[in-house]
């Protein structure tokens, strides 16, 4: 069976038709799907697409499908933006780090992809089961936005995994899902519960797009060997959040953390960590955060 035929009658039509393995569910309240963090990988140009990884990428292809509801665990809601991106078998992020993989399309954003939600709250997404870095359990990362704007950042993560223990367990509640394994793969469940009102629920005919409330205007030099300028450019008065994290995942330092004006802005960052500390020669990213958005520049420090 073709891998896009089967995620289509897989999990689509299981789905749809109400035949979900039963042990893929456990029963459980209605409870919120609860936040984990962005990281520093995420990119905010990812392809419309429900195959993530290329067809020769190395590693178990998995399918994993779900359903976006309100807080009632029942209401579907329909044209959500549904962002999944992760890390190779290698535990290595395109975009942001040189990755070894059987990427032989070139594909800048390979393991990155947004689905809409269809008209009963589905998504469904092939790709490859995420490797392991920096110590931490196989895991997707996931970005839901609603039609009225609400948006969750969180995690999905497995049963099976060696790395999660009981704190974790206790710590990531509703976030680690079961596996079943199939002559194509492995096949996954995560339903994502939104803390959306029911009557906040909107239905639209086309999937929206968010309004741009920041830019990133510039990172200039880049490479940097000394001090590094960012501009940046918000549309109303607000919080402005940027930081600094290394390709491995690890805070480095905050440039901001203070409400601006409306308007472009400049700061500096001269390659120091929090302790005033210079950092290694290498690649870092730039974290922003405005009005619920979020952005990221990979810039190049050279000593």
């Amino acid at each position: 069976m073709k891998r896009r035929k089967f995620i289509k009658t897989a999990a689509f039509g299981a789905i749809g038709a109400g035949i979900i393995p039963s042990n893929l569910i456990s029963a459980r309240d209605c409870d919120i799907t609860g936040d984990d963090i962005l990281g520093p990988y995420w990119s905010e140009d990812h392809p419309f697409r429900s195959v993530l990884a290329n067809s020769e990428e190395p590693g178990t292809r998995i399918f994993v499908s779900g359903k976006v509801t309100a807080n009632d665990c029942e209401t579907p809601i329909q044209n959500a933006l549904v962002d999944v991106w992760h890390a190779n078998n290698d535990g290595c992020y395109t975009l942001f780090q040189d990755c070894d993989s059987g990427n032989s399309d070139n594909d800048e954003h390979n393991l990155r992809g947004i689905m809409t939600t269809d008209e009963n709250g589905n998504y469904a997404f092939e790709s490859i089961w995420p490797g392991y870095y920096g110590g931490r359990p196989r895991h997707f990362h996931y970005k839901i936005t609603t039609p009225s704007g609400l948006e969750l950042v969180t995690q999905c993560y497995f049963e099976v995994d060696p790395y999660i223990d009981d704190d974790w367990e206790q710590n990531h509640p509703g976030l680690i899902i079961g596996l079943e394994e199939t002559e194509n793969g492995l096949i996954g469940i995560f339903n994502i519960v939104m803390n959306e009102e029911v009557s906040e629920v909107r239905i639209k005919k086309e999937p929206f797009s968010i309004s741009q409330e920041f830019k990133f205007n510039t990172v200039f030099p880049n490479p940097f060997n000394n001090t590094i300028q960012i501009d940046f450019t918000i549309n109303h008065p607000g919080y402005v959040s940027i930081g600094i994290y290394d390709l491995r995942g690890h805070w480095v330092t905050n440039l901001v953390e203070e409400i601006k004006t409306e308007g472009a802005h400049s700061i500096n960052w001269k390659g120091f960590d929090l302790n005033g500390n210079p950092v290694s020669s290498g690649l870092y990213i730039v974290v922003m955060k405005f009005s619920g958005l979020i952005k990221t520049k990979k810039i190049k420090f050279v000593k």
